[in-house]
């Protein structure tokens, strides 16, 4: 595998500390306090200021990033047919501030660069929050899936996403401790993820994970024996720890999905599937615009006709737990094929012009794997804590300066 070369950090890169502020604070400290999700429109805009009064307007108008300029426009059609669905049929107004305030900074950052070493120290310094959050939940707290202020799910997609990041920073770095360092971040974090008992992140998170490492040891021709054997050793007992940590959710899957078999869909599986039995047949309502928040209401009346049983039509979901079919029923197909642009589009952009790149490339290329699984049965994108990770940390990997952009 190609060796990622990263520049030095020079007193040139200290505006990229300032200019990426969003992206610190929704990979730190927007996952320490509560509400921290509200935050980063209001970041977003001081940088705004900051852009302005520094002139940096000028350098933008010189920016040759097609990459950025692509995905600045995906995030702006996203936040436009959310803003579209919200005039017409209502919605979520956190998700379209969040939207709003992301398709400002994404044109903001075509004129931005992100030195190797800073987007090192936002993954180790992420990594050691989620992890302490974690371990300290689940050993001493007692909490059964670890979540700190969010629910479990957008919890678990935050710390995957710095795990692939810290991955692939493991398996393209030149220095030997940045890759100790990153590997042994890595493999807690993935006993984290298991931590928070989310079984739509977890296995993706597992994929990726033994995949990477697969390709790594056997593409690695300069590793001597005893460091592979170290390695699979590591690997092997973190992952055992894992799927201890996960035995029970793994237990529960097996009792719910015996249930389902005979019948019996009041559990969390069998509940899922009655709620996108119900979407896709709202989904062709309103194809065009979408139902909204009409959605409730519609929902009732099918479970009144026996669609879905009780448990279902009393649970009245907010989403339909596969991003997909929520978005499609809320806004219609121009909202999905929004969604769909938005999710693949930085992979096609990372593809075309980051090839020889391959933190870039893997990085891009595992966070877009596991949020397209997570999406199943999950709506990241419906969230800001995850709709901002998402779309910052790729704005951020198309700015590293590699030593091609010298």
């Amino acid at each position: 595998m190609l060796k990622h070369a990263p520049q030095a950090f020079r007193a040139s890169d200290w505006p990229d500390i300032v200019n990426f502020a969003p992206l610190f604070y929704v990979m730190t400290v927007m996952w320490w306090m509560p509400d921290g999700d509200k935050y980063p429109p209001a970041i977003i805009l001081a940088i705004l200021v900051f852009y302005i009064a520094s002139q940096a307007w000028k350098t933008s108008q010189s920016a040759k990033n097609c990459a950025k300029h692509y995905f600045a426009s995906a995030v702006t059609a996203s936040a436009l047919i959310c803003g579209t669905g919200y005039l017409l049929n209502g919605g979520s107004i956190s998700e379209l501030r969040t939207l709003a305030a992301l398709s400002i900074f994404a044109w903001l950052s075509t004129a931005f660069k992100l030195n190797y070493w800073v987007w090192l120290s936002v993954i180790l310094i992420a990594a050691a929050g989620f992890i302490t959050v974690s371990f300290y939940q689940h050993f001493i707290g007692g909490v059964s899936r670890a979540h700190l202020y969010y629910n479990p799910i957008p919890y678990a997609t935050g710390l995957a996403t710095v795990m692939v990041s810290s991955l692939f920073l493991a398996v393209t770095s030149r220095k030997l401790p940045v890759t100790l360092s990153a590997w042994a971040v890595t493999l807690l974090l993935f006993s984290a993820t298991a931590m928070t008992g989310t079984r739509g992140v977890v296995l993706p998170a597992s994929v990726i994970l033994c995949t990477v490492t697969i390709y790594y040891l056997c593409g690695s021709k300069k590793l001597r024996k005893t460091a592979i054997a170290a390695t699979v050793a590591a690997l092997t007992l973190i992952t055992a720890l894992g799927a201890h940590i996960f035995e029970d959710r793994i237990n529960h899957t097996v009792t719910e999905l015996s249930l389902i078999a005979s019948g019996n869909k009041t559990s969390s599986i069998g509940l899922r599937l009655q709620f996108w039995e119900a979407a896709s047949v709202m989904a062709t309502m309103e194809p065009l615009t979408g139902l909204g928040e009409g959605h409730i209401s519609v929902y009732q009346d099918l479970a009144a006709q026996g669609l879905v049983d009780q448990a279902a039509a009393a649970y009245a979901p907010y989403h339909y737990h596969n991003q997909f079919l929520d978005t499609l029923v809320k806004r219609g197909v121009p909202g999905l094929l929004a969604l769909l642009l938005l999710l693949s589009l930085p992979l096609a952009l990372a593809a075309k012009y980051y090839r020889d790149t391959p933190l870039v490339l893997g990085s891009i290329g595992g966070m877009t794997i596991l949020y397209t699984v997570a999406s199943l049965t999950d709506v990241p994108f419906n969230h800001p804590v995850t709709i901002n990770l998402f779309v910052l940390s790729s704005l951020a990997l198309f700015s590293l300066k590699t030593e091609s952009q010298r």
